[in-house]
């Protein structure tokens, strides 16, 4: 399970974007993460850019991954079907359920989530 921006355990943050002028100010290895944007994972995937999306429903889930994404954040309401969809269909790509709360991760833990990406683990420029 991933656990990324969690307090005690030591990973690079991840870059929340809105334009592809601030990807190119992210770090050479970073991964960018912004809302479910076709164009900007366009440019990420010319760019040889990692990247997650902030999906809000299966849609966007489906066509993320058709669009190479390397994460689905997804909130808690959608978790546990993104990641049964993501389980059936082989996804790439992690399912990372976004919270503040370590708390969460029992959640997590028990419901087979790829991992989490907890708020302090994102990064604005």
């Amino acid at each position: 399970m991933l656990l990324i921006g969690h307090e005690l355990i030591s990973n690079e943050p991840f870059y929340r974007v809105v334009s592809s002028e601030e990807i190119a100010k992210t770090p050479s290895q970073a991964v960018v993460l912004f809302n479910f944007d076709p164009t900007l994972s366009m440019y990420c995937n010319a760019q040889k850019v990692s990247f997650a999306m902030h999906v809000k429903n299966i849609k966007e889930l489906v066509l993320a991954n058709a669009l190479h994404a390397s994460y689905f954040v997804v909130d808690k309401a959608l978790a546990l079907h993104a990641q049964k969809i993501a389980d059936d269909y082989l996804f790439d790509g992690k399912v990372l359920l976004l919270s503040n709360d370590d708390n969460e991760i029992e959640f997590a833990a028990s419901h087979a989530i790829d991992g989490i990406l907890f708020e302090n683990g994102i990064k604005s420029l």
